[in-house]
């Protein structure tokens, strides 16, 4: 079922085999301890194969790495990384999803994991500390790892067992003959063992890292018994290579029935089964030659057996599989007979419920009938909650207003009477303030006064031991001394309670009224400009225009006088006047009489007038300004006439005649 699954996710329209991939390896890996439930891990072998088949490996290992994270307690909490810490300190191994040395059963699986922590070692460094431990101190793999803990300050450091060297060597030795992974495993083990990490710590060109893994007796052993298995697999491949069926060694009574049924019928090539043995035979070549160790061997000089090409890629870590020692068309085949047994199995099971009258549950026509008739041994669900219809808040822009003069200047009076009102308060307040401010000032000399007062001091005398004393002194004393007016410091109590009132007034949020009503002229702008920009019609024009002098008279000295208000105002007016003012003939006469009119308006609106825009009043409106002179004006005549642009409007007028 999900062979089939993944097939169909790979036709057109299909959402792909890495979604369903990822969909079922979550699946799958969502209960405890799934590593450890053989049924699970049959489903994610056949996962694993179908994932290389389709070369969407990495969306498994990515999954699998986030998982071997969380079981080393990289994302645990504080106890449960101590008891871990605590766990791996009393001699226990690394947790793994490949538990034991190997897994014969499921290598598509072991294959992934070990890939997948494979890139855990990289990442965390461990790997190349330890390489350079034995390289450079000539430490042995024990001391390595400790050192390495010791330098990198990881959390978890895995065992010496869970060593990746060690894991492909394993998982060598556990593979079966026959299966189609079995020389890649070999080709990742001997990428670490021929590794050779000299120029990586500034060292020259070397032997291999492998021996120096293995010095103890136990891994003396462990590369005896590489060797033999070699030799073993071999034979197997030599013997099937006469076409002869033949079991895989140690492994062929492990192997399924449904796996022996599946390629009962399918018999590799023989030329491949050739390839298999002769690359076996190198390894065991590799294996054996002690001076690849020792770094006094060239390369090209070794005799036709040794693959000397081969060996070379291997050296230079260079990490592409090697496809063609990999038996695809059985992956393919063993796929294909998937599909084929749950066709027969779904065909099968409707044939006998059809016949015998019952429900057929493979049959997706009476799924819908199936599940309504469950639903309906349930309750009525209750209805939705009912729908709260939301009032926008701010009123959306029609767009019959930015094309509409009356409709745009009186949807926006509506806002600037409220922008005004506001800065009208804000103003308000701070004349209060500046008044109590003053009061304040004007009644603090009244709160002390000098009032003259008498006091009378007895002054004792004690005498001498001839005379005696009369009696106490009594001394009377005027001076003027410092009274507090309470009156005074009553009504200074009460000025600075009303100070902090209207300042709390005054520091609140504004309304949501005010920011609203700036929202919307914002917006209305906005809209205004994208619109006219794409389609630049008079109405759009005349309504940018009128808007720009109906902000002009909301601009008041209350306005200007509170800096937000301030802000918008001038932010607002300076966007229309460039757009729709500046440089518009028609606007020239009515700016100018505008700015004449209310001249602390000169500063504010001078930048867009441009009268050499109109050269049939240029002169009248020269006129107008230099009439318009006087002592008390001198500075916006002046404002004005740097703006007239004699030399352009010469300019124009030479290119018209």
């Amino acid at each position: 079922m999900i062979q089939t699954h993944i097939f169909l996710s790979d036709q057109p329209n299909g959402v792909g085999p890495a979604a369903v991939l990822e969909f079922w390896v979550q699946v799958l890996t969502s209960q405890q301890l799934w590593h450890r439930d053989r049924a699970t891990l049959f489903l994610l072998d056949n996962l694993c194969k179908a994932a290389f088949q389709y070369s969407q490996e990495d969306c498994i290992q990515k999954l699998l790495y986030q998982q071997h994270k969380n079981a080393l307690g990289y994302h645990c909490d504080k106890g449960l990384l101590s008891s871990l810490v605590s766990w791996i300190v009393a001699g226990n191994v690394t947790p793994s999803f490949v538990e034991g040395n190997a897994n014969s059963s499921q290598v598509w699986f072991s294959w992934m994991v070990l890939n997948m922590e494979s890139i855990f070692e990289e990442d965390s460094q461990l790997r190349r500390v330890v390489e350079g431990e034995l390289v450079i101190n000539a430490l042995t793999p024990d001391q390595a790892l400790k050192k390495a803990q010791t330098q990198l300050k990881l959390p978890i450091v895995p065992s010496l067992q869970r060593l990746m060297i060690y894991r492909w060597a394993h998982q060598a030795l556990a593979t079966p003959a026959d299966h189609p992974l079995m020389p890649l495993i070999w080709q990742k083990f001997f990428l670490l063992y021929l590794h050779r990490p000299g120029p990586q710590y500034g060292l020259p060109v070397d032997g291999c890292i492998g021996r120096r893994f293995f010095q103890s007796a136990a891994h003396v052993n462990l590369i005896n018994e590489m060797k033999q298995r070699l030799i073993e697999v071999a034979d197997f491949h030599h013997a099937a290579s006469k076409a002869l069926r033949v079991e895989s060694p140690a492994e062929g009574s492990d192997r399924s029935p449904e796996k022996a049924s599946c390629s009962a019928d399918y018999l590799t090539s023989p030329e491949l089964h050739k390839e298999l043995v002769r690359l076996c035979n190198v390894f065991v070549l590799w294996l054996e030659e002690e001076s690849f160790q020792k770094g006094d061997t060239y390369i090209p000089s070794l005799p036709k057996q040794y693959d000397a090409h081969r060996l070379a890629k291997v050296m230079q870590n260079q990490q592409d599989l090697w496809m063609e020692y990999v038996n695809v068309e059985l992956v393919h085949h063993e796929f294909q007979e998937a599909l084929n047994l749950w066709l027969q199995v779904q065909l099968e099971s409707h044939t006998t419920c059809v016949s015998a009258g019952q429900t057929d549950f493979t049959n997706p026509i009476a799924a819908k009938e199936r599940i309504m008739n469950n639903l309906k041994k349930f309750d009525i669900p209750k209805p939705p909650l009912p729908l709260q219809t939301m009032k926008a808040p701010v009123p959306v822009i029609s767009s019959a207003s930015l094309v509409s003069q009356k409709e745009a200047i009186q949807l926006m009076r509506m806002d600037l009477n409220i922008l005004q009102r506001h800065a009208k308060t804000a103003a308000l307040w701070e004349s209060q303030h500046v008044a109590l401010n003053n009061e304040i000032l004007d009644t603090i000399p009244k709160l002390y006064v000098n009032r003259e007062e008498q006091i009378t001091l007895h002054l004792e005398c004690r005498g001498t031991s001839n005379k005696g004393c009369q009696g106490a002194a009594l001394l009377t004393i005027q001076f003027e001394g410092k009274h507090k007016n309470e009156a005074v410091n009553q009504q200074l109590h009460a000025l600075r309670k009303e100070v902090r009132q209207l300042q709390a007034e005054a520091t609140k949020p504004p309304s949501l009224g005010v920011v609203e009503a700036a929202v919307h002229v914002e917006n209305f702008i906005t809209a205004l400009i994208n619109i006219y920009k794409v389609q630049p019609m008079p109405a759009i024009k005349k309504v940018g225009i009128s808007l720009f002098f109906t902000l002009v008279e909301y601009v008041c000295d209350e306005t200007q006088r509170n800096p937000p208000t301030r802000q918008f105002f001038t932010s607002c007016i300076e966007i229309l006047g460039q757009v729709f003012v500046s440089g518009t003939k028609s606007e020239c006469k009515r700016l100018l009489q505008t700015i004449l009119h209310n001249r602390r308006l000169c500063t504010l609106l001078s930048p867009y007038f441009t009268p050499v825009a109109s050269p049939s009043e240029f002169v009248t409106l020269y006129e107008r300004v230099v009439a318009f002179l006087s002592e008390d004006n001198s500075d916006v005549v002046f404002m004005l006439l740097t703006k007239q642009g004699l030399h352009g409007f010469f300019c124009l007028i030479s290119l018209q005649r």
